[in-house]
């Protein structure tokens, strides 16, 4: 057998890429995603008792927090299912995924608009109405990956990099909490947006590395962010994003 013909039996393209591919790399990108979430929200939220940081929680934040750190956390789960080859569990927890995934969209929209009500901003911050579409867009943003991805769910090349490219997203708000910290509260969102953006061109630049090129999934992925990205700063400064949110705020 010559050497290219070699190459070529062992090059994996996107499309015939095994479900446990680059399998180490997706946990570590997710145990990374879900570090920043936890560094992020551990003043405000998991030490909250102890550091007293930021407004009081009320139940609608405590639901909203735990649902969302039970999906991160079942996000990482499933990423090591996949290194240690259980496809099984996999596919049944994602079941689970999609109904946590359901109940956090619902409380991450009704957060926002209570948060919009109530004046409740971080520091640094846009006015309250229209630093709603932070957290309204970049939720949109992630639920269209999600939905994607779990469509695409028998196509592991797709599914995988969208999921991946979503927990990204879920970084988000967590980074600019932790800008504010540092002393960046004004640059905070846009921070927020460049570190999930700039993790993607990590997931990018692997699969350059093992592909020699980059699937149009991780592109639908880059697309999505920056779109919530450029929404998000339209909006800090739109009168229409601004008679939007007073609208749905008094509804």
């Amino acid at each position: 057998m010559t050497d290219t013909a070699g190459q070529a039996l062992n090059t994996v393209t996107p499309a015939k890429e095994g479900w446990d591919s680059g399998a180490r790399f997706y946990l570590t990108m997710s145990v990374l995603g879900a570090v920043i979430v936890f560094l992020g929200f551990t003043p405000s939220f998991y030490l909250k008792s102890v550091i007293h940081a930021g407004l009081p929680l009320t139940l609608l934040t405590i639901t909203h927090g735990v649902v969302y750190t039970a999906w991160v956390l079942l996000f990482v789960v499933q990423s090591a299912l996949i290194v240690y080859k259980r496809p099984a569990p996999h596919r049944q927890l994602g079941m689970l995924g999609v109904l946590l995934f359901g109940a956090m969209f619902t409380l991450g929209y009704s957060t926002a608009i209570s948060a919009g009500k109530l004046g409740h901003i971080p520091p640094g911050a846009p006015a309250p109405l229209a630093f709603m579409a932070l957290p309204l867009i970049g939720i949109t943003g992630i639920l269209f990956l999600v939905g994607l991805a779990v469509w695409n769910r028998r196509r592991n090349d797709w599914h995988k990099r969208l999921m991946l490219a979503s927990l990204f997203g879920m970084t988000i708000p967590a980074t600019q909490r932790l800008a504010v910290g540092v002393g960046f509260a004004e640059q905070g969102p846009w921070i927020g947006f460049t570190v999930a953006e700039l993790l993607l061109v990590v997931a990018m630049a692997h699969d350059y590395r093992v592909n020699r090129r980059i699937h149009p999934a991780n592109w639908t992925g880059a697309c999505a962010l920056v779109a919530a990205h450029v929404g998000v700063a339209w909006a800090f400064a739109s009168p229409v994003w601004l008679a939007f949110a007073t609208a749905i705020t008094q509804g």
